[in-house]
């Protein structure tokens, strides 16, 4: 198993409850994707930093990123519509 931290951006401005939601939905997604999800989020001047750290079941890099990706496309992109500037750091174990 190797975890994976993605940080992505919400350009879109969101009250505290529509952010509250949101990353409860993001979640339940992640939920079925991942092991373990974890999502933090902070305000900046340009929108909303979500940092989401989640175990992947494989010992493959390439694919833990493949599926943090995956996993982070279905829960915000659909969900959000306004997520930009996705970075992967590197699996750890």
């Amino acid at each position: 198993m190797l975890t994976v931290t993605a940080r992505a951006l919400l350009t879109s401005p969101r009250t505290d409850e529509e952010l509250t939601e949101l990353i409860a939905a993001a979640v339940d997604v992640l939920d079925t994707r991942v092991v373990d999800p974890t999502v933090s989020t902070y305000r900046s001047d340009v929108g909303v930093r979500i940092t989401v750290t989640m175990t992947v079941d494989t010992g493959n890099p390439w694919m833990a990123q493949a599926t943090a990706a995956a996993a982070m496309r279905d829960a915000f992109g659909t969900l959000a519509g306004a997520t930009h500037g996705l970075v992967l750091e590197a699996p750890a174990a």
